[in-house]
């Protein structure tokens, strides 16, 4: 998980938190204060009620105690308390609230006050009891009412927590701008793209950093040209030694052994002819056997040096050579397929050396540290952006390959440091659709002067 998102997370936890703690407290308070409102209710009403109510001379009727009940039947809008006038044989004369069915107590039940908040207060008739007040507590209409407002503050603190989310994401990837900046620039750094550089940021810290990073950036830009530069020169200088020996070797060591060749033959049949020589004939036999392979090893070192193939046939007709001998050589059942495009005539005699050498390397590692049964070698010659360049693409369909790093071979690391050093690109790894790719990039010079500097 990202830092972003456990930021993110940890905000989500928080207002989780928030609300949780909101609805607890808003709950301990909304029961505190429900009771008292109900309680207060009760008392206030059991105020306005009136306890004594005279009767008439003449006919025995008390218009107070008619109005008391009229007025207590349209009380339906009193909230929290139900009001029942009752005569003092429990039955219902007025009450105030018809909505639910009345169960009410005994007769002798209705002295004193009911359990809870159910309260009981007399009323007479000329001083005389006639019946009791009853005064409950309603708390529907009471939770209604506080549901209704915890519904309207828990939607306003959704809102603020989801709008404070909004803002501490916007401020969260603003703050890690800088990160991902950074990130970018490191990756493409690995990549080989050295001229990345952070951006100049406002905070005095992160300015600082950033202009850490471009110096050590330009830092490690200068010692790669230099490094480049070096091992360009000691490239150049090392094929032109490898041509002069080879030509050395090819020129006089092997001319000299070849005209040694006839020589060996006519003592050879002179040994088979002449009695007196016949003692001698298992020295010309030896002598004919060793300079033989004396030659062989001549002509192995030769292409060691400097393949002949590329003087002598040009750098595509060698890479056609070269897959013919290997697929002859494969050491299983295995398909070599070779595409050319463009022409590499105008390739330096070092870019071509090396791209030789580069494919010989890649086939050979095929064969010993993969088990592939196809290997495609592509080699384009083509101009970009002004510039020629000459392009391989290897890919075999092996499960896994181990880098080689000997001395007798390029190896993976031989591989990028040749085309590090000509101003090139080499990436080699696991192809995304499976199998190894080695892909180089390298740019034309048309003599060594140019390859040198």
């Amino acid at each position: 998980m990202t830092l972003k998102y456990r930021l993110l997370l940890i905000v989500f936890v928080l207002m989780c938190l928030l609300l949780l703690t909101h609805g607890l407290l808003h709950y301990k308070a909304w029961r505190s204060d429900s009771v008292e409102e109900i309680e207060s209710g009760t008392r206030m009403a059991l105020l306005l009620l009136p306890e004594d109510m005279p009767l008439n001379a003449g006919d025995g009727r008390s218009p107070m105690l008619d109005s008391m009940l009229e007025r207590v039947q349209r009380m339906k809008e009193v909230r929290h308390v139900r009001i029942d006038v009752l005569d003092v044989a429990g039955r219902v004369m007025a009450s105030s609230d018809t909505r639910s069915p009345l169960v009410w107590p005994e007769s002798g039940e209705l002295s004193g006050t009911t359990d809870g908040t159910v309260r009981m207060k007399p009323w007479r008739l000329n001083g005389e009891i006639a019946g009791f007040y009853r005064v409950s507590p309603m708390p529907s209409d009471e939770l209604l009412e506080k549901w209704q407002g915890f519904k309207h503050l828990s939607y306003l603190t959704v809102a603020y927590s989801v709008l404070l989310g909004l803002l501490l994401l916007w401020a969260i990837c603003r703050a890690l701008e800088p990160v991902h900046a950074l990130r970018t620039a490191l990756r493409d750094i690995e990549g080989g793209r050295l001229d990345a550089r952070l951006p100049q940021f406002r905070l005095p810290e992160l300015a600082e950093l950033s202009a850490s990073f471009n110096r050590m950036a330009n830092s490690l830009a200068e010692v790669s040209r230099e490094r480049s530069a070096l091992l360009r020169k000691l490239m150049v200088m090392e094929e032109q030694t490898r041509r002069a020996i080879a030509r050395d070797l090819h020129d006089e060591l092997s001319t000299y052994m070849v005209a040694m060749q006839p020589h060996v033959a006519l003592l050879s049949a002179a040994c088979q002819r002449e009695p007196a020589m016949t003692r001698y004939r298992v020295s010309t036999d030896a002598l004919a056997d060793h300079l033989a392979q004396l030659l062989g090893k001549v002509r192995v070192q030769l292409e060691s040096l400097h393949p002949v193939e590329i003087d002598a046939l040009g750098l595509y007709n060698a890479l056609r050579q070269l897959v013919e001998q290997r697929s002859a050589q494969a050491p299983r059942q295995m398909e070599l397929v070779l595409n050319l495009e463009g022409e590499s005539a105008d390739a330096s005699p070092t870019v071509e050396a090396s791209a030789y050498r580069i494919v010989q390397e890649a086939v050979t590692n095929a064969f010993k540290h993969s088990d592939c049964s196809r290997l495609l070698i592509r080699v384009t010659a083509d101009e970009a952006d002004g510039e020629r360049t000459l392009k391989l693409d290897i890919w075999d369909n092996g499960s896994a390959h181990c880098i080689s790093t000997g001395v007798a071979g390029l190896g993976v690391l031989g591989m990028r440091e040749r085309a590090l050093a000509l101003g090139g690109v080499c990436v080699a790894g696991p192809a995304p659709g499976g199998g190894w790719r080695i892909t180089v990039r390298l740019p034309f010079a048309r003599n060594e002067q140019e390859a040198a500097a």
